[in-house]
């Protein structure tokens, strides 16, 4: 019998309520060999991250600031980081990196 190593699986909890690049990113990561869990409120994204082995949590800027930034807090409260997709607005937390997903890869 072959032995074979088992990678670990890292999971992405994206949020997002924007049905065009919700997709286009989760696919994007798992074509990069993370599990991906989709979800687009935030008492589903607490309910996850709760529930379930997360290693990081991606923020779409679909989200209402006021939601990103409590979900900024859960996830730093579990010891999840966090990184927050926005064009022009800075959530001031420290739990979190900022992007602005119009800046391209």
């Amino acid at each position: 019998m072959a032995n074979s190593t088992l990678k670990p699986v890292f999971y992405v909890l994206s949020i997002s309520n924007d049905p065009s690049t919700a997709p286009i990113r989760n696919t994007v990561l798992a074509h990069a060999g993370y599990g991906v869990i989709p979800v687009r409120s935030i008492g589903a994204a607490i309910e996850v991250m709760t529930t379930r082995q997360v290693s990081i949590v991606v923020i779409g800027n679909s989200i209402p600031m006021h939601e990103r930034m409590h979900i900024c807090r859960e996830a730093m409260r579990l010891g999840i980081p966090s990184v927050v997709l926005d064009a022009h607005e800075r959530a001031e937390t420290s739990s979190a990196a900022h992007f602005n997903p119009l800046d391209g890869p």
